[in-house]
């Protein structure tokens, strides 16, 4: 998870919150790119000793690796944006550049609600709610995180609500 805090105008908040990218895109490929190489030198080896059925299971273990690194790297590109202003709330969660969910609220009728399990089975759910409509925000947040960031984003929301 990352989460960073911004003052974009003289009385906005935003917030960005992605999913924790410990590897670049780039590394991700060097890392493909090495363990292919290191692979096929092994299956290379087998296949001049004769056993040339190490080559077709090398080739489909590179195949499901590039396509799970792939995959992560598709899933590691959402992101949700929290702008909070005296008069609205914008929410908007993207995957890449594609908007996925854009969503307007007006910052005095917005209530903050932490959903637990009472089990502790699932993740706790974190909503913004008003008129009827309810949206989650910082799915990916662990629920620490998510506590954390809702007691942030209820003190921005007192406060913007101060100012207006």
């Amino acid at each position: 998870m990352t989460m960073t805090d911004s003052t974009s105008s003289h009385a906005c908040r935003t917030f960005e919150v992605r999913p924790n990218r410990s590897l670049s895109p780039t590394g991700m490929l060097i890392f493909f790119l090495v363990v292919t190489v290191l692979s096929l030198v092994v299956a290379l080896r087998f296949l001049l000793l004769g056993v040339w059925l190490v080559l077709p299971f090398t080739l489909l273990e590179l195949l499901v690796l590039g396509v799970s690194l792939y995959l992560f790297e598709r899933h590691s590109r959402y992101s949700e944006t929290l702008r909070i202003c005296p008069d609205d709330i914008l929410f908007i969660a993207r995957r890449g550049v594609k908007i996925l969910q854009e969503c307007r609220f007006q910052t005095h009728w917005v209530s903050i609600v932490l959903q637990l399990d009472q089990q502790s089975w699932y993740p706790s759910r974190l909503l913004l709610q008003s008129h009827g409509k309810s949206i989650e925000i910082g799915a990916c947040l662990t629920d620490e995180d998510r506590k954390a960031f809702a007691a942030t984003i209820q003190a921005t929301l007192e406060e913007c609500r101060r100012m207006s």
